[in-house]
């Protein structure tokens, strides 16, 4: 038989008891650590402002990012828009595949030629030497007769009586002594006089001289038998190269200019600015010597001639004196006589 225990608290108060001690657990559970620091209202408005500080600089960031991809599509897209621009104002000419030469007219008008360097390899070439060392700018047209309008080195209209040993009277650039002095691309110690610089004389290039090809409108052509610097621009058919000379006692004979070409006309608009310029002008009555010019009046200023779309292999380092001591197409020397020079 089982002993019968006894038990000091009834079912109800040991009940009571072990829910006490729960109680007392759960309570020690949701109580704060005594090392833990309650939290204050600074810390809470502390803590605001470090994240609303790092959320400014996240968002400084991203706006930065967002400018820095702004402004490089901005730029690329003013590249695009202004490239073709600075291209053009270098080279107007780019992808016409040819020589430019561009006249710029002091009335505003500007005349285009393309320059046939490689047909007319000595003509041209000199053409093109002494364009792109300005020696046509600042001169004038100083002749339109015959269907040619002429220039090349002429700071003013000749003077009357002239004479090219005169200094004083002369309005030629190979006559000027202060512009020889100046013109760097000859150097003088290779000349017994300054004004020796321009003496030489050049062959015509062959086929250059054909009638059927010099007597159109619209050509250029170099004077080759008796200048080194003078061209005529053709502005009417079949133009005729005989001009009115007059001798020291005023007596008139006719003069017949060799010319060999150079290139031609690129557009009508050229064509007819040469047109309206010959249209003006007159015989220059006080010459008493020489040829006798008819001037275009008043004086159109060639402000600049530029030439375009070089072979840079060739022009580069040019040096004149050596291409004109070679020989051309035909295998002749391309110069024929340095006058003045021992």
């Amino acid at each position: 038989m089982k002993e019968k225990r006894t038990y000091s608290l009834t079912a109800k108060e040991r009940k009571a008891l072990r829910q006490a001690e729960n109680n007392k657990k759960a309570n020690k559970r949701q109580q704060t650590p005594k090392t833990q620091k309650p939290v204050s209202a600074t810390d809470i408005r502390e803590e605001s402002e470090r994240q609303m500080i790092a959320v400014q600089a996240r968002s400084k960031r991203v706006t930065a990012i967002i400018t820095a991809v702004i402004c490089v599509a901005v730029v690329l897209i003013l590249a695009a828009l202004i490239a073709p621009a600075i291209a053009y104002a270098v080279n107007p000419y780019r992808g016409v595949g040819v020589i430019v030469a561009r006249f710029n007219l002091s009335n505003g008008m500007v005349l285009e030629y393309e320059v046939q360097e490689s047909e007319y390899d000595t003509a041209a070439t000199n053409f093109i030497f002494l364009a792109e060392n300005k020696y046509f700018d600042n001169t004038v047209f100083f002749d339109a007769q015959n269907g040619w309008l002429r220039f090349g080195g002429y700071e003013g209209q000749p003077s009357a009586n002239y004479s090219s040993s005169d200094y004083a009277r002369t309005k030629h650039h190979k006559d000027s002594k202060a512009f020889c002095e100046k013109f760097g691309a000859l150097p003088n110690n290779l000349f017994d006089k300054v004004t020796d610089k321009f003496g030489y004389r050049l062959r015509a290039d062959k086929n250059g001289t054909t009638a059927r090809d010099l007597e159109k409108e619209g050509v250029l052509a170099f004077w080759y038998n008796n200048s080194a610097t003078e061209f005529q621009l053709s502005y009417s058919p079949q133009p005729t190269n005989q001009i009115a000379s007059l001798d020291s006692n005023g007596k008139q004979t006719m003069y017949e200019i060799n010319a060999t070409l150079v290139g031609r006309v690129l557009n009508e608009k050229t064509l007819e600015n040469i047109k309206a310029i010959a249209a003006t002008a007159s015989p220059n009555i006080g010459m008493s010597s020489g040829y006798q010019w008819k001037p275009p009046a008043p004086d159109i200023m060639i402000d600049s001639v530029r030439v375009y779309n070089l072979d840079k292999s060739k022009w580069k380092n040019f040096d004149f004196l050596e291409y004109m001591k070679g020989n051309n197409s035909e295998g002749l020397r391309r110069y024929t006589q340095w006058i003045g020079v021992a």
